[in-house]
């Protein structure tokens, strides 16, 4: 007879996943990312995957990078009802620095340039909000962050100490954030490659919205 398997929820950092681990394995960019919780976690049912990222600003010659993110999260949502994208917002920003080497102007004033820089803004508060949101109704048995991001303590803290539910780490990097690690108690695993590679979607995906491609520069 089978035994029924404890439940989880797995909050993607999508932004850390790429700048962490898929920059360094671009050829498996195309990854099925709810195949890939499975695979770390055999003994829970995933119930649910929310996944937080936003839409990139690529510079003005290199627009290729955001198609291909939209046509990857269009492969996500076709996945179903068990992975729910959640968007922050990309935001252009001139500021204003030293420049390096250090160097002062004539009138003994640091000279300074003007920088265009991009931040990304929402998705991190979204994330840490519905994974304490989800713990306090209950939604699951353990809540799983996919993230190497310090900011995060204080959600898993409260969900530890102050919720006292169970709580895991999906680290992108071998040696995970020593500020994310706050019990002795809570799941740890690292993402392999050989999990990125075992955790693929198919080439060609058919799906309401029509035929969904993997991006030629991702072969």
């Amino acid at each position: 007879m089978l035994t029924e398997r404890p439940t989880a929820i797995v909050y993607v950092d999508g932004l850390n996943l790429d700048k962490r681990l898929l920059d360094k394995f671009p050829e498996f960019r195309w990854l099925n990312i709810i195949k890939l919780c499975e695979i770390l976690l055999p003994t829970h049912e995933i119930r649910l995957v929310r996944y937080f990222t936003s839409r990139i600003k690529p510079p003005l010659n290199d627009q290729e990078v955001a198609i291909n993110q939209g046509i990857y999260l269009e492969a996500l949502n076709s996945l179903g009802n068990k992975i729910c994208i959640s968007y922050g917002k990309m935001i252009r920003r001139d500021r204003v620095f030293p420049v390096a080497p250090f160097s002062v102007s004539p009138d003994g004033k640091p000279v300074l340039a003007r920088v265009a820089t991009v931040e990304e803004k929402g998705s991190d508060v979204a994330l840490a909000s519905f994974m304490v949101l989800d713990a306090a109704k209950g939604a699951a048995e353990m809540f799983v962050l996919l993230s190497n991001d310090s900011d995060f303590r204080p959600t898993l803290r409260i969900l530890r100490e102050e919720l006292g539910v169970k709580i895991g780490l999906f680290s992108p990097v071998s040696q995970p954030s020593s500020s994310l690690l706050v019990s002795e108690k809570m799941l740890i695993k690292i993402i392999r490659s050989s999990a990125l590679q075992a955790s693929q979607l198919p080439n060609h995906i058919h799906s309401n919205k029509g035929n969904i491609r993997k991006p030629k520069a991702w072969t």
